[in-house]
């Protein structure tokens, strides 16, 4: 079944409506004067109310409700855009991106599941394909936003996404989603969220998320600060996210039949080598031009490892519980992230990157463990047939 485009056009504006922030987060906190604890807040508010919409909204997806959810999830993240346009105080951008977390929170579950289960035999590629134009978006709208900024000043970007995110939407409410059929949509609300969680690759995929993503909290929370406290300007902030994001999306939307063909855990524990040790070396680097090249490699290992933690849980559940399970992994990725981002801003200021970084590698480094003890998968055994199907 082919992927209606309005969903890709829609998770790209979507994501590049979020990651707008990313670039500018260092110039809002001069322009309203307020302190770097203040960053991680503003961070971890998108995490955890993405939280809230992917374990009691993404559901709704499984139930028959895609086209609602979705819609409904462009709505609250442009309303969230709008807020960023006229915040006047750091809690009014908090609150700001608590509406743009529960958007991508409540769509992107359901948009996963409208991918895996179009061919589950093909759910690595497909979500990989997906992963690229989500990435993509995320590293567009700082690009983006730091040039709008530049000649129009720090509320054009916010208005410019806000616009683009009503823009899209009757395309996407002209969409025909395919529902299951009466009798499975009866077992998806009787089929909880503790029967996946009972099942161990389903398990061990939610800790993967949670240690893929974690680093993903910090970089919000610091990363703007970090570049320009070494000299970078805004404009090189966002040119050094797109930078990320190029090899991120090549290699999602080329790593995804890899994926299919050798596993999705042989496939994540290659991921897992190459952001460990990439993580711990951030912190010790004086130069932003360094530090955007060590981001275009360690996205090497995030682009086939996002892709490959979502097929894992596609394998994990059935056809009525894909957008719940796709939620639980999100969710798991959204708390660690959350976490992440209110330790870095306060572990940046106080024993300062080194320390920072070497924390966020050792937190991934344990719980990519427990995944892949929950799973049965031993390490070494994974990289070699991970090379073996390559």
């Amino acid at each position: 079944m082919p992927i209606p485009k309005s969903i890709y056009v829609a998770i790209f504006t979507l994501t590049a409506s979020i990651g707008v922030v990313f670039g500018l987060i260092a110039s809002l906190q001069d322009d309203l004067g307020f302190a770097d604890g203040i960053l991680g807040l503003i961070a971890a508010a998108a995490f955890f109310s993405a939280v809230v919409a992917q374990l009691l909204l993404a559901p709704l997806a499984d139930r028959g409700h895609t086209k609602i959810l979705m819609a409904g999830a462009i709505m609250i993240a442009a309303s969230g855009s709008l807020w960023f346009a006229v915040a006047s105080s750091a809690w009014e951008l908090i609150l700001a991106r608590l509406l743009t977390g529960l958007g991508i929170g409540a769509f992107a579950p359901a948009a996963r599941a409208v991918v895996a289960n179009a061919d589950t035999s093909r759910a690595g590629e497909r979500l990989g394909r997906l992963t690229a134009i989500e990435t993509s978006g995320f590293v567009a709208g700082p690009v983006v936003g730091a040039f709008i900024n530049e000649f129009w000043g720090l509320k054009a970007p916010f208005l410019t996404f806000c616009c683009a995110l009503i823009v899209i939407l009757p395309s996407l409410l002209r969409v025909k989603f395919s529902s299951l059929p009466p009798a499975k949509l009866q077992v998806s609300r009787t089929d909880s969220v503790f029967v996946i969680l009972r099942r161990k690759e389903a398990l061990g995929s939610i800790l993967l998320g949670a240690a893929l993503f974690f680093p993903a909290g910090m970089y919000e929370a610091i990363w703007a600060r970090f570049m320009e406290d070494l000299g970078a300007s805004t404009l090189f902030v966002g040119v050094s996210l797109t930078m990320y994001g190029i090899p991120f999306a090549i290699t999602a939307s080329t790593a995804g039949k890899l994926i299919d063909r050798a596993g999705p855990w042989r496939a994540a524990s290659f991921a897992v080598a190459i952001i460990i040790p990439m993580t711990v070396i951030y912190g010790f680097l004086a130069s932003p031009i360094l530090l955007m090249a060590l981001a275009m490699f360690e996205a090497l290992g995030q682009g086939i490892g996002s892709p490959a933690c979502h097929a894992a849980m596609v394998a994990a559940t059935h056809e009525n519980e894909r957008a719940t399970g796709q939620g639980l992994v999100a969710a798991a990725s959204s708390i660690g992230a959350g976490i992440a981002a209110l330790l870095a801003a306060p572990l940046y200021a106080g024993p300062g990157p080194e320390i920072t970084f070497v924390i966020v590698a050792g937190v991934v480094l344990v719980l990519s463990i427990a995944a892949f003890r929950l799973t049965g998968f031993r390490f070494q055994r994974s990289i070699g047939g991970l090379v073996s199907h390559g």
